[in-house]
């Protein structure tokens, strides 16, 4: 059963608890635009859709933000658009070719980093991630208005995901793990990226948000 928390005002995380410690996050913005934070695998689905519904009742779903091309990011994705039909999935260029690639989407809406987001009372910006073992180029989402950072497979705390938020130093919260960027360079430079934006939550892929504020 995925687990339903309201992180900040209108802003909830579908937690998934899996065998061995391990937990997996989706994320709702609830505005004018409503957005999902990945989709969670196909697995996921059946939960995560129901937990979804319990917020938006009969508002459609109007985007979906994918960081990059993985299973628990994007696997649930056709299933979400036989269900809200009008959906609009968000990603990088090369996240879009995969979609096309393996016939999930045939027309995804490419972002570039530094492009931004009207979603009513907020606005999301999104950031270049050098995603998984390729490097291959990714993207981070960034509510403004709220001061949250979606921070993908970044920053991530294992454990059952059975409290929401983790308090934790920013020092310690926003230093990159070399095994999510093994390129020195890519790495340094995200986490230098990462440092300057005025964030107060951090909604990892896995595990309670961290709270970084002071």
């Amino acid at each position: 059963m995925a687990r339903l928390d309201e992180i900040a005002p209108d802003i909830y995380r579908i937690n998934t608890a899996m065998d061995g410690g391990f937990s997996f996050n989706q994320y709702l913005i609830k505005d004018e635009k409503n957005i999902l934070i990945h989709t969670g695998s196909v697995a996921m689905f059946k939960d995560v859709s129901a937990r979804l519904a319990e917020v938006l009742d009969a508002t459609p779903l109007d985007y979906i933000f994918i960081s990059h091309f993985e299973s628990d990011e994007c696997g649930a994705l056709s299933n979400f658009q036989g269900l809200y039909l009008k959906v609009v999935p968000l990603c990088s260029a090369v996240t879009a070719r995969q979609l096309q690639g393996f016939a999930i989407h045939g027309s995804p809406h490419v972002v570039q980093p530094g492009e931004e987001l009207n979603l009513g009372s907020r606005k999301l910006s999104f950031i270049s991630y050098p995603s998984e073992m390729h490097l291959w180029e990714g993207l981070l989402a960034c509510d403004v208005t709220d001061k949250v950072l979606f921070s993908s497979d970044l920053f991530v705390v294992r454990g059952a995901g059975d409290f929401p938020l983790h308090r934790v130093g920013a020092e310690e919260a926003l230093t990159i793990n070399p095994r999510s960027i093994p390129d020195d360079d890519a790495r340094q430079k995200c986490e230098a990226e990462i440092r300057e934006l005025d964030i107060e939550l951090v909604a990892v892929g896995h595990g309670p948000v961290l709270d970084i504020r002071a």
